[in-house]
C-alpha cells in the first residue's frame, strides 16, 4: 500500500517535493494558501545543482523548455569596470551545464505540469500541525478548523512558516538582513549579457529571459520598512538609489513601468535552525533556511531538500527513520550555504565604506576566473541521490 503525503506550499520547493514523491509512488496532496496559482513574479537563476535536482524529480526537461541558458557573466563595479568575467564555456566545462534563468511563474507552471492529474488545493491555509510519531500519522489543521492526516507532512510554506514552530519552537525567527530589494520583469530594451554590479551599499543584476524579456533586481542597504506598497513611489525610489550607476542600469530603470515592479525587504535566518524534521514532518526551502540571496541558492537549496527528502523517506523502513536521515544529510549542507550567503552579503552589497569598497574591488580585479568557479563549485557540484522510481 502506498504512503500518503501532504505538501503545504506550492512554491518551487513544495512543487519539486510533490513531483519527487509522486515519482517514488507516494499519494500526494498539495495545499496552497493563495487563492490561485501565481501568474506574476520576478526571475530566478538555477545553477547545475538545482538543475540536477529537477532532473532527479523527473521534471528537468519540462523546466529547461521554459528557461533561458545563461551564466554568471561579468561582475562590475559601480562605474561599470569589469572586476571578474566568466565565460559560458568555462561554466559548461566545469559543471556540465550553464545556468538557466526562469520567469518564476513559468518555472512553477512547468512544475505543476509534472504533477499530471494531481490538482493543487488553492485557498487552503494550514495553520498548525501535530507531527505524529511512529504510531500516529501527522495531522494538519486548516484555517477553517478542518483537519487532514498523512504519513508525511512537508512544510514548504516559506520564510513565515506557520508549521515550523511544531518542529523547532526554539529556532530564532528570521530577521531583516539589512537590505531592501526591487524586482522587475519587462520587455528587454537591448541587454545581451547577464551581469552583476557591486557598488557601495548596493547591488544590481541584469538577467535575460528566454521570451524576449529582461529580469532585473536591485538591492540597497538601509532601514527596514521602505517598501510603500505604491509601485510608482517604489520605482521612483529605485531610480534614485541607482542614479549615476553605469549604463544600461539607468536606461533599464527608465524603461520599467510601475506595474512591473515589486519591492521587498529581505529576511533570513540569522543562524541555522537546530533541526529540519521531527515526528512525521519535514521542513523544506525557505521554511527551513531562508537566506540572503547573495549566493543565488535559495531556490537551488529548496530543490535539493525536495530530492533528498523523497529519497530518504522512500528508502527507509519508516517515515520517522527516513526523516532522521533527511535531517542528518541536509542540515550541514544548508547551514554552510546559509553562512556563505551572509558572508557574501557583507562582502558585497553591504560594504559601504569607500576605502573598503576600493580594496575589495582591487582584490577582485586580479582574481582569475577559475577561483570564481571554485567558489561556485561549493554549491553547483552537488549530485542528487538516486530515487526509487515507481512512476
Amino acid at each position: 500500500m502506498s504512503k500518503s503525503a501532504i505538501v503545504v506550499g506550492a512554491g518551487i520547493a513544495g512543487l519539486t517535493t510533490a513531483n519527487a514523491l509522486l515519482r517514488c509512488g507516494w499519494d500526494v496532496q498539495v495545499l496552497e494558501r493563495s487563492p490561485e496559482a501565481r501568474t506574476t513574479g520576478a526571475g530566478i537563476v538555477l545553477l547545475a545543482n538545482g538543475l540536477r535536482g529537477l532532473d532527479a524529480a523527473g521534471v528537468g526537461d519540462a523546466v529547461r523548455a521554459v528557461g533561458e541558458r545563461t551564466y554568471p557573466g561579468t561582475l562590475r563595479d559601480g562605474a561599470g569596470r569589469t572586476l571578474v568575467h566568466v565565460s559560458p564555456e568555462q561554466i559548461a566545462a566545469r559543471f556540465g551545464t550553464v545556468a538557466i534563468a526562469f520567469h518564476r511563474p513559468s518555472l512553477q507552471a512547468a512544475l505543476l505540469g509534472g504533477l499530471g492529474d494531481l490538482a493543487v488545493t488553492y485557498g487552503a491555509s494550514a495553520v498548525a500541525v501535530d507531527p505524529g510519531d511512529t504510531a500516529r500519522p501527522a495531522t494538519v489543521t486548516l484555517e477553517d478548523g478542518s483537519t487532514l492526516s498523512a504519513d508525511l507532512v512537508v512544510a514548504a510554506d516559506g520564510v513565515r512558516s506557520r508549521l515550523r514552530s511544531a518542529i523547532v519552537p526554539d529556532a530564532a525567527e528570521p530577521v531583516y538582513v539589512g537590505s531592501t530589494t526591487w524586482l522587475a520583469v519587462l520587455d528587454n530594451p537591448g541587454v545581451t549579457e547577464m551581469s552583476q554590479t557591486w557598488g557601495p551599499g548596493g547591488e544590481f543584476g541584469l538577467i535575460t529571459l528566454g521570451d524576449g524579456r529582461l529580469y532585473w533586481y536591485g538591492t540597497q542597504v538601509g532601514p527596514v520598512g521602505r517598501p510603500t506598497g505604491d509601485p510608482a513611489v517604489d520605482l521612483a525610489a529605485a531610480r534614485a538609489a541607482f542614479a549615476g550607476w553605469h549604463a544600461p542600469i539607468p536606461e533599464v530603470l527608465a524603461a520599467t513601468r510601475p506595474e512591473q515592479l515589486q519591492q521587498l525587504d529581505l529576511y533570513g535566518f540569522p543562524k541555522p535552525i537546530p533541526r529540519m524534521a521531527g515526528g512525521r514532518v519535514a521542513l523544506v526551502g525557505d521554511a527551513a533556511h531562508a537566506m540572503p540571496p547573495n549566493v543565488g541558492q535559495g531556490g537551488g537549496q529548496g530543490i535539493e531538500d525536495a530530492v533528498v527528502l523523497a529519497a530518504s523517506v522512500s528508502g527507509a523502513d519508516s517515515v520517522v527513520e527516513g526523516l532522521a536521515d533527511y535531517d542528518r544529510v541536509r542540515r550541514p549542507r544548508t547551514a554552510g550555504v546559509l553562512r556563505s550567503a551572509w558572508a557574501s552579503a557583507r562582502f558585497g552589497e553591504q560594504l559601504g565604506n569607500p576605502a573598503l569598497v576600493g580594496l575589495r574591488n582591487a582584490a577582485l580585479s586580479v582574481v582569475p576566473a577559475r577561483l570564481m568557479l571554485d567558489g561556485m563549485a561549493r554549491f553547483a557540484s552537488w549530485t542528487p541521490p538516486a530515487l526509487p522510481i515507481i512512476r
